[in-house]
């Protein structure tokens, strides 16, 4: 698959990081020559000099024979600009990441050439907005239209898993779930079956249909759904956060330092509570709830700062604890000092164009990818197909399906109905089905059929 991206910045270089590992062939378009020559000496890429949005430099890039083109620089308007000019010249996809709420607004409800934009703080906020349903998820992910939910949580002591084998999962809950991936405190990955034991301090994926998914939580820790949060920070993040948590039914509260910021939160959100301060006041935070809080998220400008302030509000007792971090170096260190989540606007935007380059790739023997999320620090995926007539194992009881041994259909999706399947479940032309593994780059469904 060709690939031109313009922008040699943060996002561009996650983005051709993932899509490198993939063998795509990949231009870079980026005004600085430096830049360009650090991609072309890093990754197998080519780099062409030049304004993005100039026919001259498209062409040169190879436009009119790309299959997806990405604008990804730091200006909403270039990479609008940039996007439809690629759509005129021949591209036959445009992905542009728009920030600006007004311009993410216009062209999201308007028919404007473009094939996909993609909103980094946006979609931030939906991140975290799922990770915040339930006190014990560390992050939800859903599937096929949102009817599949699949859950990260941690095993601990009194959760009701902590040496649980999973051939006993169905007795243990009133739900039907599906244990389907699980990483060790040495960061080894397993797919587990039916022999295998959970310990407490394993990070598991539990699959299950969206309206079961909240009975589990409740089963496995007497969990309830969020009630306060507060957020240090007003950001465009944090925008988008507090107007979905709102929605929900939860109080949410602001700290933000700007004082013409905060009138605009103020203008712009109904019913948040928001706070002119500085949030790395310990003493602000301490007087404007943060013990009685559920959830503190941390959302400002700097890495740094959002380190230290989470790591002091889980010590000052917050129920759950997120952090915006970019710099993927400080992952480890604040999942082992007691932050629940840490989220970085630049994968998740680069993990969305990613998925939406492999969906176009394959060449759909036996279905090809509709959604996928990397899980388990991307040692594994979460994979979604629409099932195909190619399918090798059409209408085979799953006990007499050799899958690969690192693969487990997690479940099936049938007219709206979703089922855990079991060794006499069968798959039929038309499912959907959620598939979870440790090879990597699978595009095509039978690709997990020995």
């Amino acid at each position: 698959m060709k690939v031109v991206i313009v922008g040699a910045g943060n996002v561009g270089r996650e983005l051709v990081s993932r899509l490198s590992e993939e063998g795509h062939d990949i231009v870079v378009v980026d005004s600085s020559e430096k830049k360009l020559n650090e991609f072309i000496d890093r990754y197998d890429v080519m780099g062409v000099v030049g304004n993005g949005a100039d026919f001259d430099v498209l062409e040169e890039a190879g436009i009119s024979t790309a299959d997806l083109f990405v604008a990804c620089t730091a200006h909403d308007e270039l990479n609008i600009l940039c996007s439809l000019v690629a759509k005129k010249l021949g591209a036959k996809d445009t992905v542009a990441r728009v920030r600006s709420p007004e311009y993410f607004e216009l062209f999201k409800e308007r028919d404007l050439g473009l094939t996909m934009m993609v909103n980094p703080e946006y979609e931030t906020a939906k991140e975290i907005a799922s990770a915040l349903k339930y006190l014990s998820a560390i992050k939800i992910d859903t599937f096929a239209d949102g009817s599949v939910s699949l859950a990260e949580v941690k095993v601990t002591a009194d959760s009701g898993l902590d040496g649980l084998e999973l051939k006993d999962l169905k007795n243990r809950f009133s739900v039907k779930v599906l244990v389907c991936a699980v990483e060790r405190e040495d960061g080894k990955v397993y797919i587990p079956r039916g022999n295998f034991t959970l310990r407490e301090r394993d990070t598991v994926h539990v699959a299950a249909a969206s309206g079961d998914i909240g009975t589990f939580f409740k089963e496995i820790s007497g969990d309830r759904l969020m009630k306060r949060v507060m957020i240090a920070g007003g950001g465009r993040v944090a925008y988008y956060l507090a107007k979905r948590l709102r929605r929900q039914g939860i109080k949410v509260k602001i700290i933000e330092s700007d004082e013409e910021r905060c009138k605009m939160l103020g203008e712009n959100l109904e019913k948040v509570d928001i706070i002119h301060g500085d949030a790395s006041d310990h003493g602000l935070l301490l007087d404007e709830g943060l013990r009685r809080t559920d959830a503190f998220v941390s959302l400002c400008t700097l890495d740094e700062q959002n380190i230290i302030m989470s790591l002091y509000a889980r010590k000052q007792g917050a129920k759950k604890v997120i952090a915006r971090v970019e710099k993927s170096g400080y992952y480890k260190m604040l999942q082992e000092g007691g932050v629940d989540s840490v989220v970085s606007s630049k994968a998740i935007t680069a993990d969305l164009i990613a998925r939406y380059a492999r969906s176009r790739s394959g060449s759909q023997s036996g279905g090809a990818v509709k959604k996928l999320i990397r899980i388990m620090n991307d040692q594994a995926e979460t994979l979604e197909f629409t099932v195909e007539a190619s399918f090798r194992a059409l209408e085979t009881p799953l006990k007499d399906v050799k899958l690969l041994n690192n693969a487990l259909i997690a479940t099936i999706i049938r007219n709206g109905e979703v089922f855990i399947p079991d060794g006499d479940a069968v798959i039929k032309e038309g499912d959907t089905l959620i598939v979870v593994t440790t090879n990597e780059f699978t595009d095509e469904l039978n690709d997990l059929v020995e």
